[in-house]
């Protein structure tokens, strides 16, 4: 710890010690001579079931005294409890500042404790690397709203009469506030007849909080991934634009956490691909005289479909703000398929003659106008917020549905609307997190740009199969989209 300048053992018996102390708290230097005597609470010696008592016989403070008492948790590991009573002991100054150096005593064995925790955390996790641990299982998912009247929407499920301050009251009010754990998924159970456990976990940022102040952002992503860590679970899953603030920091990122993590891409774009793949033979459509537009097809998502696409279709239009970006994307699926290339800036030109669109860019606001769609557009959405697939139209001669979402084997309960419209689906960033927890392959499966492939996109489908996961039925918001419905957009 950087506050401790000096620790030192003076004289050591058995069960007692003299030791010597300096420490800087909170800009003060004290320090002190103190004994430490090993109390065991029972007749055989064990560290799981002692006090520790301490007190000063020398040094800054007239009275510093108290105990650290060790004892067995009933959920397994060890509770370990601090209590400390000082005073000053200087006249005038005690009750002038006496409260102040208490703080700052107080603040410092929560440090201790706060630095201990990390030590067994991190060690917990590096046996996890090294093999497989008993101590970790489960999964954790991680999520946030996708804006302020999300947030309002969530709030209300507490309490339907809250009144709604102003905007910029609520955004710093609900920054401050740290993560926590909305809803703990006791039991999960798949067909497999394997079974898990988990929770989920709240990131406290909104969409727009990424271009204001990006490393708070991340900051608020560890924390998530802490409270994690402190589950003991095994694998967690960065929903939304917790992934994009994650992965903008790269290793970085990785070096501040313990616990394995993995954007769930890699079963997101898997179930994308199928469900274009489905739509189209439904709908009629020959792959091979198709135009795909991939709205964000330089991103992680939106390439990984682009490249698989690119073996079946006849063109390719990938959207970017980027001119960089379009000009790797076309080097890319040159080497992918035969289907030619070109790139576009602006999204609803893009999509005028599009076969099919995938909608893979992630933003708070709209991203295309519907009126651009031609009829017979099959539109797989995506992103996040699904905003394509909740929007108001009453066109019936194109198909809008929600993306990378997949059937579950049993109901998930996050504790809150997450913007699905059953609890027998869920999206597939999530759904990743539950199928590597039930495979126990507590990695970093989906993780780093560009390393989606379609070898793995296969292996994380056969996994999820394997537990009961599909690809979820046609949702146009929250409405259900028949076979037969979609067979009609080709006679419409």
């Amino acid at each position: 710890m950087p506050n401790v300048k000096e620790c030192r053992v003076l004289s050591r018996g058995r069960f007692k010690a003299v030791t010597l102390w300096k420490v800087e708290m909170g800009e003060i230097p004290i320090s002190w001579q103190e004994e430490d005597v090993l109390d065991f609470r029972s007749s055989t010696i064990d560290l799981r079931q002692c006090i520790i008592r301490f007190r000063a016989i020398d040094g800054d403070l007239e009275k510093f005294e108290g105990y650290w008492k060790l004892q067995e948790h009933a959920f397994g590991g060890t509770e370990v409890f601090v209590e400390a009573s000082i005073r000053l002991g200087i006249p005038i100054l005690e009750n002038a500042v006496g409260g102040m150096v208490a703080d700052r005593v107080k603040k410092n064995f929560e440090a201790m404790l706060s630095h201990f925790e990390e030590i067994l955390l991190e060690q917990r996790y590096q046996k996890t690397r090294a093999k497989y641990s008993r101590d970790i299982k489960g999964f954790g998912v991680i999520g946030h709203p996708y804006n302020l009247t999300h947030l309002v929407h969530y709030l209300r499920t507490f309490n339907s009469y809250m009144r709604v301050p102003s905007d910029e009251f609520l955004s710093k009010v609900f920054e401050l506030m740290p993560s926590y754990v909305t809803h703990e998924i006791e039991s999960f159970k798949a067909s497999s007849g394997k079974t898990s456990h988990g929770a989920f976990i709240a990131c406290n940022i909104i969409p727009d909080m990424l271009t204001k102040d990006i490393e708070r952002v991340v900051q608020k992503v560890v924390e998530s991934c802490k409270t994690a860590e402190k589950l003991g679970l095994g694998v967690v899953a960065l929903g939304g634009f917790t992934s994009i603030a994650g992965e903008r920091y790269g290793d970085e990122f990785r070096k501040l956490i313990n616990i394995p993590v993995t954007t769930g891409n890699t079963l997101t774009a898997a179930l994308a691909v199928e469900g274009v793949l489905r739509a189209a033979q439904l709908r009629g459509l020959d792959l091979s005289k198709a135009n795909v537009t991939v709205i964000g097809g330089s991103g992680d998502i939106g390439s990984a479909c682009a490249k698989v696409l690119a073996e079946k279709v006849q063109e390719i239009t990938i959207t970017s703000r980027d001119p960089k970006n379009l000009e790797r994307m076309e080097k890319v699926l040159r080497a992918c398929g035969p289907a030619k290339f070109s790139g576009n800036h602006d999204n609803d030109a893009a999509v005028r003659n599009a076969d099919i669109v995938i909608a893979a860019a992630s933003a708070s606001r709209s991203i295309v106008d519907l009126d651009s769609f031609k009829p017979g557009a099959i539109i797989c959405d995506i992103g996040y917020p699904k905003n394509i697939a909740y929007a108001d139209t009453d066109r019936r001669d194109i198909l809008i549905f929600a993306g990378g979402i997949c059937s579950l084997p049993c109901e998930f309960d996050a504790g809150f609307d997450i913007g699905l419209p059953s609890s027998k689906v869920l999206y597939g960033c999530f759904s990743e997190a539950i199928v590597l927890a039930l495979e126990e392959r507590f990695e970093n499966f989906s993780w780093g740009k560009g390393n989606i492939t379609k070898e793995k996109m296969a292996e994380i489908l056969a996994m999820a199969r394997k537990h009961g996961f599909e690809l979820a039925p046609f949702f146009w918001g929250h409405r259900l989209v028949t076979d037969d419905e979609i067979r009609m957009i080709k006679t419409r």
